[in-house]
């Protein structure tokens, strides 16, 4: 797979789309490989490092580069943990026994549809923002477990009433442990591996896609960094409908 051009630049750019937006990898590299015949686990295996890699450089690019950040409290990440640990594992549960009988294209585009749904309707619904990111990251847990599109919601929910930096940063954080859990879990419960054959073009891509991030993010508004949100929350979708 990594000998494949097309592969590479794809993986490149999804790179620097989670080092601009906080998300990108799980979200656009999840429905490209289910396209090209990859099964769900198979590819838990192989995205799930390539991104906590990712999103542990931009994290430490971030704290080095920005004098002025918002820190993650430690009653957030509490909220996180009680939230998504024990739903994360119920969505791995049901996808290592219900897998064959779940149909990822249809699942996963109505998530992303309902995401974005639900962070359009937000200001409209009764919810106190503290119940609704608990309630928010329950459902987090389930579906990232289960489809790997969890922290497109995730970065919804955490880019509404942030500023861009603190929005990045937070997603960064979160979605660095949502995905290290993850991979944790699913180690433990699937007990396999992918290994990849070319380490040169894995580490080449990662740091390009690195860079090109950091640069773009850059040029992006308050507002045209939230539309890069819900843009790829958006094209998620369509890919999944496409195949």
């Amino acid at each position: 797979m990594l000998d494949n051009y097309f592969v590479l630049s794809y993986l490149c750019l999804i790179i620097a789309l989670q080092s601009s937006a906080g998300v990108g990898i799980l979200v656009l590299g999840t429905p490209f490989l289910l396209l090209i015949g990859y099964n769900i686990v198979d590819i838990f295996f192989l995205l799930l490092p390539l991104s906590i890699l990712t999103s542990f450089l931009n994290m430490i690019i971030m704290k080095l580069t920005i004098k002025k950040i918002e820190p993650v409290s430690l009653k957030e990440l509490f909220k996180f943990f009680i939230a998504c640990v024990p739903s994360i594992i119920v969505g791995l549960f049901i996808l290592k026994f219900f897998q064959e009988y779940i149909n990822f294209k249809f699942l996963v585009s109505t998530i992303i549809i309902c995401s974005i749904l639900l962070v359009m309707l937000k200001d409209k619904i009764s919810y106190k923002i503290n119940f609704f990111r608990i309630s928010i990251l329950s459902i987090v847990g389930v579906i990232h477990g289960l489809t790997n599109s969890g922290g497109t919601l995730m970065s919804l929910i955490l880019s509404t009433d942030k500023q861009k930096i603190h929005a990045r940063y937070s997603i960064t954080i979160f979605y660095l442990l949502l995905a290290l859990i993850q991979y944790g879990l699913i180690n433990f419960i699937f007990k396999g591996s992918i290994f990849f054959s070319d380490y040169v073009n894995l580490i080449t891509v990662l740091f390009i896609g690195i860079l090109l991030g950091n640069l773009f993010i850059n040029f992006l508004s308050e507002n045209k960094y939230k539309l890069l949100i819900n843009f790829l929350a958006i094209l998620s979708s369509i890919f999944l409908l496409l195949f």
